[in-house]
């Protein structure tokens, strides 16, 4: 079911990656009681709703590496991201003590290599060498600009997975950051065979 899912999307993976999808989701499941990981763990929501919506984004947008995934949460997106990309080196910030822990099961689970979970809050003094950031939603675009704006070098991307109503964000980031940023992509789609629209944004680090 989870292949016809992902294949539902235009996604298409072979055995290794498919067999890690799963495991994520029983462990997911497994794990969710305890540590809050996700609001549904039906399989239908986590396919489509965080596997198919993470798996999409290469895509749309070139993923350098390193990626730093902000809020990464349960994983999302930089373990999907990882798996479809094994080429990547992720780092997964995540500050809250129970999604760090279960980041770092996870990542044991899938036998991953070249990640690693970074558990402390991301600001502008934060040790981080990266080439890229990327968040799904967390904050305001401009909060994780700012937030970011003193390790990320010029020509970095910031990269971020929002729903369709993001226009106040844009201005917002536009009037207060425009010396540091300029806004290179704005793509709306919507998730094949559903109704849920998506935006993907794509920041150039200017200065």
């Amino acid at each position: 079911m989870l292949q016809a899912l992902l294949a539902r999307g235009g996604v298409s993976l072979g055995a290794q990656e498919l067999d890690q999808l799963w495991r994520y989701y029983v462990l997911l499941h497994l794990r969710n009681p305890d540590h809050a990981l996700t609001a549904s763990v039906g399989l239908q929501d986590v396919a489509i709703k965080h596997f198919l919506d993470c798996a999409m984004v290469p895509d749309f947008v070139s993923l350098p590496s390193p990626l730093l995934d902000i809020g990464s949460g349960a994983g999302f997106p930089g373990v999907v991201l990882k798996i479809m990309k094994p080429e990547l080196h992720v780092v997964l910030a995540e500050e809250r003590p129970r999604k760090a822990a279960f980041l770092r099961e996870l990542l044991a689970e899938l036998a991953l290599s070249d990640v690693e979970v970074f558990a402390r809050r991301v600001w502008a003094q934060s040790p981080l060498d990266v080439s890229a950031v990327i968040t799904r939603a967390v904050e305001p675009v401009l909060t994780t600009l700012m937030r970011c704006r003193r390790f990320l070098r010029p020509g970095a991307a910031a990269i971020f997975m929002k729903g369709p109503s993001v226009d106040s964000e844009l201005r917002d980031a536009a009037r207060r950051s425009r010396d540091a940023y300029v806004l290179r992509k704005d793509i709306a789609y919507a998730l094949p065979g559903t109704s849920y629209q998506r935006r993907i944004l794509v920041y150039e680090r200017t200065s």
